[in-house]
């Protein structure tokens, strides 16, 4: 039979991973770099994804379906990772100012707000799976771009002519590190550098390695200002912070005969911060106020074996084995002029096991099964849990389907959690993993080819919550990790609610659009049976994007390209404060007070505006990019902190518009 010929087209809205029911969006970096307000983070870029809220605009934190940012878990090419964010955990837990991972080398990946498969562990909220690209084959090519935000230079291409192996890489440096010297003496400084790497040898008979690694190194130095300009402690402040955090791992994939094929990789993992903080008096004397030296490896051997019974079943089963290593050692001063104070101390290792085994099970061409288990085990206090997924996926035609998914996860908690220093002693050590209970129901229609809507209710419970035994106080609502000094128990319990829509027209003769809403409550309750709000609880969540590309000139070489997104956001929650204690003592003091529970209010809520224009050029051996972009265009004010104001001797709130913008010019050749 002879052919015309035959077009091959993907479905937009599957994952990659083939034994997914639902709550899961491939990441395609071609499309989602063009949404305003990403920044070409991928991070941010994923804050338009129905479920997902960002905590801050000068964060980005991956807040799902109301939990908090540290309950994700980041993976680059299969290898569990620390928090892949520069400045990462120290504005948010789990965010960071920007992701180390540059658009130009990472591939297409998925994301996934719950109900995940087996084969993901030591994760509670959500998953992103990060896949980096293969380098060019058969020709080099190279990237420089310059901007606001920094400077990124980027080559791919063949290791030898003629040869399959191939490499990628981008190196990045932020423009601000570039002209500090031009810079005043007194001004605070951020710097950052990050490098990102993949190289391929396939070979004949042994299967296919790669070797690659992502890395960044962090700086802020920041120094007290003019005495006459103080109004809160940390004008005060001279500080020095120096975080970092790498991964790197060697992989190996081969074919073993026609129906199986096995995954195996070897990695290392870490991730550091030094700090150092001093507080001047009003004499002008400093004292030492803080001092954090933190430190963590992680070391894997992991394998995963896929095989196909037949026609109606595929299993993939695989296992994690990781040895950690870890110093704590944190202090700081309970007052001015006082001696520091251990917090956090701890220093040694131990190990994870995760072992998993799922299977995609197809009884008719319309019916989907994906039944999987999930094992993990800290042996750092011998907690386990036993993790039961499953999925169920109906095709009602053509154009709709429906799906129902029921997961249970866990997640560690933040080392530092586990080593709070309370009077010499390690209350929390002993901590239960924190498991979550997920269950979702999907309806996807395809109005057209390029329009789909989405409708995903789900209800996650949470158990074993690390509360305190006397306060409010939640490991779940941990703001910042670093200074932790809390004891808990593992006697509380959560539970988020809501609804997730999702209308998107992809891109068509230069035009998409994306819509989507979410609406949710987020409670937590503690040892004392009161729920509260939890603190990342908005409530509701709704973004609108739109998109227009013209192709221009006599030789249609030329792309204009216009962006705008709207992102509204209910409020942040608010902590309350015991006012008559602070202004006793001069200081900030959180806590609740009769007829005020954390967290019971809201901040104003937050319409965020953001744009981008762009221009490119494409010649014959090069294309050239002209792109402007604004983030919170319209200065809309977010709170920051709470501070006790020396000159009016008041609690006093302080509020900051942060406009982001990043001019930029891009090069390919």
């Amino acid at each position: 039979i002879e052919l015309d010929g035959v077009v091959v087209t993907v479905s937009k809205d599957v994952p990659l991973n083939s034994m997914t029911s639902l709550s899961a969006r491939q990441f395609s970096v071609e499309e989602t770099q063009r949404y305003a307000g990403g920044m070409d983070d991928p991070a941010r870029l994923v804050s338009s994804f129905a479920g997902v809220a960002t905590p801050s605009v000068s964060a980005n934190g991956i807040s799902v379906r109301g939990n908090s940012p540290g309950g994700l878990l980041w993976r680059i090419e299969g290898v569990e990772v620390p928090n892949p964010n520069h400045f990462a955990n120290m504005t948010v837990a789990g965010g960071g100012l920007l992701t180390t991972i540059s658009n130009n080398v990472m591939g297409n990946s998925d994301f996934y707000t719950g109900a995940f498969p087996a084969e993901y562990g030591n994760a509670y909220s959500g998953v992103f799976d990060i896949k980096l690209q293969n380098g060019n084959t058969s020709d080099r090519g190279y990237i420089f771009q310059a901007g606001i935000m920094g400077i990124d230079f980027a080559a791919e291409g063949p290791l030898k002519k003629g040869k399959n192996a191939s490499y990628i890489m981008n190196y990045r440096y932020s423009t601000l590190g570039l002209i500090a010297p031009l810079l005043p003496s007194g001004a605070g400084v951020i710097k950052y550098q990050d490098l990102t790497f993949k190289i391929n040898f396939p070979t004949k008979k042994s299967g296919l390695v790669s070797f690659w690694g992502v890395g960044g190194i962090d700086r802020n130095t920041t120094t007290a200002l003019d005495s006459a300009e103080w109004k809160t402690d940390f004008d005060r402040d001279n500080s020095n912070a120096l975080p970092y955090m790498f991964a790197s791992g060697l992989s190996h994939k081969i074919i073993l005969d026609k129906k199986t094929f096995l995954n195996s990789a070897i990695s290392s993992s870490g991730s550091g911060l030094k700090f150092e903080e001093e507080r001047l008096d009003y004499n002008l004397k400093p004292h030492p106020q803080s001092n954090l030296n933190n430190s963590f490896l992680r070391f894997t051997i992991q394998s995963i074996i896929n095989h196909r019974f037949g026609e109606k079943h595929t299993n993939r089963s695989g296992g994690y084995f990781s040895y950690l290593s870890y110093i704590v050692n944190v202090k700081q001063a309970p007052a001015l002029g006082v001696p520091l104070m251990q917090m956090a101390n701890g220093s040694g290792q131990s190990y994870l096991l995760q072992v998993f085994t799922q299977s995609k099970i197809n009884p008719t061409p319309r019916l989907t099964f994906n039944l999987g288990l999930h094992y993990q085990h800290f042996m750092l206090n011998n907690q386990y849990s036993i993790e039961p997924r499953t999925g169920l996926k109906y095709k009602i035609d053509s154009k709709q389907s429906v799906a129902l998914a029921y997961g249970l996860h866990s997640r560690l908690e933040m080392l530092p959690v586990y080593f709070a220093d309370i009077n010499g002693t390690y209350p929390n050590k002993d901590l239960k993993f924190m498991k979550s209970s997920h269950f979702v129901f999907s309806y996807n229609l395809k109005v057209t080819h390029n329009l789909r809507l989405s409708i995903e209710p789900y209800y996650q419970y949470l158990d074993n919550v690390p509360v305190s035994p006397d306060s409010y106080v939640s490991s779940i609502n941990i703001e910042n990790n670093i200074f932790f000094n809390e004891e808990l128990v593992s006697e509380g319990t959560g539970r988020n609610v809501g609804i997730d829509l999702t209308l998107e027209h992809y891109l068509k003769n230069g035009f998409y659009y994306l819509f989507t809403t979410s609406v949710f409550d987020s409670k937590y309750t503690g040892v004392d049976d009161v729920e509260r709000n939890t603190r990342f609880n908005k409530n509701y969540v709704f973004n609108a994007l739109i998109g227009k590309e013209w192709v221009l000139g006599k030789r249609k070489n030329k792309i204009l390209g216009t962006n705008f997104r709207l992102n509204y956001m209910g409020g942040n929650r608010i902590e309350p404060i015991n006012e008559v204690v602070s202004l006793a003592i001069q200081d900030v003091v959180l806590a609740e007070t009769p007829g005020h529970l954390a967290y019971e209010d809201k901040f104003n809520d937050m319409p965020i505006f953001s744009f981008t224009f762009s221009y490119r050029k494409n010649k014959a051996n090069y294309s050239s990019v002209w792109s402007v972009q604004v983030l919170n265009a319209t200065n809309t004010k977010q709170f920051v902190t709470n501070y006790y104001d020396s000159k009016t001797k008041s609690i006093k709130q302080k509020y900051d518009g942060i406009i982001v913008p990043n001019i930029s010019y891009k090069i390919e050749f």
